[in-house]
């Protein structure tokens, strides 16, 4: 092989494992809880970048932010470091209340998507063993108007993943 595959292979099977199970963890997550109170459709659109501007939720983010190498020896064939991702998801509704229960509900899919998880490439030369460290809920953003009718909310969910990566050289 001898690529050094990093960033881009291990948010493209982050992004792979959230598309393929994301909607069987979001349909879980609703009837475990009996209550469908809010809408949990499958994510529109997914980026990896931040600083999208105009998109369709629920909107999956992942974001690769760090990678901190361990143990490189010159003679080694493989390489092993632990990756820092984001993985956030943005959400609408009409009430705040509905919102909230929004977000929790699908930090609670990708949750089951993501956390102690093990994924490995095609070509079985690159492992990701895949914690998630914490999550953080951002604020509501009222979108546009005052007028309940016209009111639409925005809120964000992001989990903090540490992922350790080992993949070979050769």
């Amino acid at each position: 092989m001898g690529a050094y595959f990093g960033a881009e292979i291990a948010v493209e099977l982050i992004q792979t494992q959230i598309q393929n199970t994301i909607s069987t963890n979001l349909s879980n997550v609703r009837i475990s809880r009996s209550n469908p109170i809010v809408s949990t459709e499958p994510p529109v659109e997914y980026f990896i970048y931040p600083t999208a501007n105009v998109y369709r939720p629920p909107a999956v983010f992942t974001i690769f932010e760090h990678q901190e190498i361990k143990n490189l020896k010159s003679d080694g064939n493989h390489i092993n470091a632990v990756d820092s991702i984001v993985v956030a998801c943005v959400v609408e509704d009409r009430l705040e209340r509905l919102l909230t229960v929004k977000s929790w509900r699908y930090q609670a899919a990708l949750m089951q998507c993501l956390h102690l998880v093990t994924l490995t490439n095609s070509g079985g030369g690159l492992r990701l063993f895949i914690k998630v460290d914490s999550c953080e809920f951002s604020g509501i953003i009222n979108l546009k108007g005052k007028n309940a009718q016209e009111q639409i909310f925005r809120k964000e969910m992001a989990l903090k993943l540490s992922v350790d990566h080992i993949e070979n050289l050769e």
